[in-house]
Order: structure tokens, then C-alpha cells, then sequence
């Protein structure tokens, strides 16, 4: 098996990038990871190229002896704990955070782990699936509606605060965490997307579909979603987030 792997990382119009981006390919087999930094200028920067690192410097030290799932798993625990610790000269917390999106191929099989809302999508033919989920009080809020814990009404008023985050790396224990436990067949041409919110907030899923369609060059569709996103930016007068996103296509 063969993968092409293409990123592009923007600033917007932040005034430093706090998304952080990695990835060691091997072999038969790739570790990519995708982190958006939040908790300041110097704490979202930090904790999201320690996750990033901690991950990738990990497999590297492991390989070839990797046991996916449980990897993938004890990584974001311990990268967790490391961002949770990050202090200042002064030895006060950081109390920075990151979210982390991360995608291990190997033999045609899929890996992945997820904490928080940056997104990993699966695109094969013409069905494009997000396959994990958004870690925000809006996911709390569609559980207790559908326990019948709360009201419409009352998930309606409670929906303005929807994306806030209620997972993310830094808060020193881990109680939701997206990982699939048994491998997903991939097949010919395939892609898999990471993506910071940076660009998800600014073009719909259907636009990133029909960018992705359009293109044969990986490359070439990054660049398209970015000029689609500054385009939407522009058009909808709002400012810039940071932007990463990761593509892999299975040859």
C-alpha cells in the first residue's frame, strides 16, 4: 500500500498560529496528526505542538513494534497529563488546551482517535462521511434530548452555547475520547481529511466535497479550500481562524 499526504497550515487573520500539525509515514503505514491550540498566545501554541510531538515522537521510538489502538489511546492520556502540567517560569499553570485529531494507516486499515472538534472525514466515491464526533456541550445537549432529560425548549435556549468544548487535551483527565477499536477497510483511492475548525466553520460540508471531487492533485484541492475559505470569510465579513487541514489519498 502507498499513501500521498498533502497540508496546508494558514495563519488567517490570528496574530500567531496556534494549529499544529505532524506526521511520520514508514514503510506500509503513516501517523498524521492535526491539533488547534486554545488558552492564550503562548498556551495554545504550546500545548498544540506538545500533543503533536508527543504523538509522532512516540511512533517514531515504537515503531516497527506498534499496537495501534492501545497506542493511540495511552498517547492522548499522556498528552493529556503533559499539556495539563504546562506552567509558566513561575510555576503557575498554563491552563492551556488543545483538541487533537489523529489517523494511523497501515495495510489499507484506518486507525483513528479524536478529542475535541477538530474533524477527520472519510471520502470514498461520491459519500462523504465526518466519522468522528464534536466534542461541544451541543453533543451534551442531542444526548440529554434524546434521554428526554431536557426539554426542546429548554435545548433550543441552552443551543447558543453549543460549541463550547467539553473535551480537549489539558484538563488533566480524559472522559471523552473518539477511537475506533477495530480497523476500517480502505479501499483504492479513498481520502481521509483532517481539519481544524478553521476551515469546517467556513465552507459547508457540501463545498468541501465538490472541491475534493474536482481535483485529482491533493495539492491542488488543498489550495482550492483555502481559496474557498478566505472567499467565505470575505463574504460573510468575519475574521480568520487558524486553518489546518491534512489530506491522504490511498494509491
Amino acid at each position: 500500500m502507498e499513501l500521498e499526504l498533502a497540508v496546508i497550515s494558514v495563519l488567517g487573520d490570528r496574530e500567531d498560529q496556534q494549529d499544529c500539525f505532524g506526521y511520520s509515514l514508514k514503510p506500509g503505514e503513516g501517523l498524521i496528526a492535526v491539533c488547534d491550540g486554545m488558552g492564550g498566545h503562548e498556551g495554545g501554541r504550546l500545548a498544540s505542538s506538545v500533543a503533536v510531538n508527543r504523538m509522532i515522537s512516540s511512533y517514531d521510538e515504537t515503531y516497527p513494534h506498534v499496537e495501534i489502538s492501545s497506542f493511540l489511546l495511552e498517547e492522548v492520556h499522556k498528552a493529556d497529563r503533559e499539556v495539563y502540567q504546562l506552567a509558566r517560569e513561575d510555576g503557575t499553570l498554563l491552563r492551556a488546551g488543545t483538541t487533537v485529531c489523529a489517523v494511523f494507516v497501515k495495510d489499507r486499515k484506518l486507525s483513528w482517535v479524536s478529542v475535541g472538534d477538530s474533524r477527520i472525514y472519510l471520502l470514498r466515491d461520491e459519500e462523504f462521511v465526518q466519522i468522528t464526533h464534536d466534542h461541544n456541550y451541543r453533543l451534551a445537549l442531542d444526548e440529554h434530548l434524546a434521554a428526554g432529560a431536557i426539554s426542546e425548549e429548554e435545548y433550543q435556549r441552552e443551543l447558543a452555547r453549543g460549541e463550547a468544548l467539553i473535551s480537549f487535551l489539558g484538563l488533566g483527565e480524559l472522559k471523552i475520547i473518539d477511537i475506533n477499536t477495530v480497523p476500517f477497510e480502505l479501499q483504492k483511492d479513498d481520502r481521509i481529511i483532517l481539519m481544524s475548525d478553521g476551515l469546517y466553520k467556513l465552507a459547508s460540508d457540501e463545498e468541501i466535497k465538490r472541491i475534493l471531487l474536482n481535483f485529482n492533485n491533493i495539492s491542488d484541492a488543498l489550495q482550492a479550500l483555502e481559496m474557498k475559505a478566505k472567499k467565505n470569510a470575505k463574504y460573510a465579513t468575519v475574521k480568520r481562524d487558524n486553518m489546518t487541514v491534512a489530506l491522504v489519498r490511498i494509491k
